[in-house]
């Protein structure tokens, strides 16, 4: 009988496309068993045990299959940033992910709780995930939003103050706003983008904010509703007091869209007063469901560098086309649209399951799992090619979530690796020709429907 398949034909095919640069056969089998663990359902924890599906503990740890896993993992000679481009470049040839003048640079984070003292990057710090400070990990990620689709670009780990002999002023120290700016620069110029989008941790920053604006990149940030400036008395002196002083007609409704398709109606200002305004270098937009009470939870602060209108030639301002208040609005909302999703798939395919202390191994898991998250939407993108059109507007198209796209890989992956798993557990002769043609059909990327509804 002949060898079964590693992996499912359409898997395969994505594995073929990136693993040109891979020096061994043995890595590319270990690449194929690596994303494919990462795909499914299992309940276990994505370490190399669960994903080789092997004992837990110390036994199945040390067998060889979790071993083989391990090595790949920690010692194996690949290079996670080649990777990374072959990724990419596949990216770029598809049509929801391919370069588009109306994509967004978006800035976020992931922050995941490590205990110990010994891995790589681990400190005390804010973990978004949790809500608190804790011993964990954080890296910042640049994402491309583009009307169809979004996926992640480059990220890197921020290593806090602790590890370096100086701390703060170890010329290696990096804050998260320069991790961003690195990333920022890393990918801008491959890849066209209407704005970069971040929130108000990135928008307070002026160190941040200011090399965004000295290099006329355009972008879209928020502030806290807490942001002041100095003011005379009896002068608004910050952002919310601004807004709360305009003058109600001066509001205008919008329609916002989200991701699960139901509509909301939304009300947009541009103000003027202390450092902003449309003459000034940071235009100043609020964005809100109810102008009069401002709900601090509901109410976006916006600052942008975008132009007003074609006339307009103030300093600093981008040479871009113009934004409008609400074309700014609907910018930044992609941002939030995909932040809970995103981080919530990482964590279905592994992010923090990683059983590793050394930088090298962290950034090989990070870079497998994103190859894993790429691949949803190139089998999608598969399946639109020749039929997008040009959006005529900055609101985003959006795309099959991505819980659906993982149950439809799900779907006819889980059959074929758990029926191989189990027939050869049972038997080593060959499967029934029901069981073949079964497996031949999963094996093809045929879904097995397993629910009614």
């Amino acid at each position: 009988m002949e060898p079964p398949k590693l992996v499912p034909d359409p898997l395969e095919e994505y594995c073929q496309q990136l693993d040109h640069f891979f020096s061994r056969p043995t890595q590319k089998v270990a690449f194929r068993s690596y994303v494919s663990g990462l795909l499914l359902g299992t309940e276990r924890h994505k370490t190399a045990t669960g994903l080789a599906n092997t004992e837990p503990g110390k036994a199945g740890s040390q067998h060889p299959a979790a071993q083989r896993l391990q090595w790949f993992l920690s010692e194996s000679s690949w290079n996670s940033e080649q990777l990374d481009d072959a990724r990419l470049a596949l990216m770029r040839t598809l049509p929801g992910t391919a370069p588009h003048n109306s994509a967004v640079l978006v800035i976020d984070e992931t922050g995941d709780r490590k205990y110990g003292t010994h891995t790589a990057h681990v400190g005390r710090q804010y973990l978004g995930s949790l809500g608190k400070v804790d011993s964990g990990i954080v890296t910042v990620h640049v994402l491309y939003d583009t009307p169809q689709a979004y996926f992640p670009l480059k990220l890197l780990p921020y290593t806090p103050a602790s590890h370096f002999e100086h701390q703060t002023s170890d010329p290696a120290f990096k804050t998260k706003p320069q991790l961003a700016i690195d990333l920022i620069e890393s990918v801008r110029q491959d890849w066209p983008y209407r704005a970069v989008v971040a929130d108000s941790f990135y928008g307070s920053n002026k160190v941040f904010r200011q090399h965004l604006i000295r290099n006329f990149i355009p972008f879209v940030l928020t502030l806290p509703s807490s942001y002041t400036w100095w003011h005379v008395e009896d002068q608004p002196g910050g952002v919310e007091e601004l807004a709360l002083r305009a003058a109600p007609e001066a509001w205008q409704p919008f329609v916002r869209s989200y991701a699960d398709g139901h509509q909301e109606q939304r009300w947009v200002i541009e103000l003027q007063g202390g450092p902003f305004g449309p003459k000034k270098s940071l235009r100043l937009v609020v964005v809100t469901p109810d102008p009069l009470k401002l709900a601090q939870e509901h109410t976006e602060y916006l600052i942008s560098n975008l132009r007003v209108n074609e006339q307009d030639v103030t300093i600093w301002h981008t040479p871009t086309p113009p934004a409008t208040p609400e074309e700014l609005a609907l910018l930044y909302a992609r941002r939030p649209r995909i932040e809970q999703a995103y981080r919530e798939v990482k964590q279905h395919l592994g992010w923090t399951h990683c059983q590793a202390r050394s930088d090298i191994a962290l950034r090989r898991h990070w870079s497998l799992v994103c190859a894993a998250f790429c691949f949803l939407y190139w089998m999608s993108g598969k399946q639109l090619q020749g039929t997008q059109t040009e959006p005529s507007t900055a609101d985003a198209v959006h795309p099959p979530t991505w819980s659906a796209a993982l149950r439809g890989v799900r779907a006819w992956l889980e059959p074929f690796v758990w029926v191989w798993r189990s027939w050869r557990a049972f038997s080593s002769a060959n499967p029934p020709r029901a069981l073949c043609a079964l497996l031949t059909a999963v094996g093809s990327g045929h879904p097995l429907r397993l629910y009614v509804t």
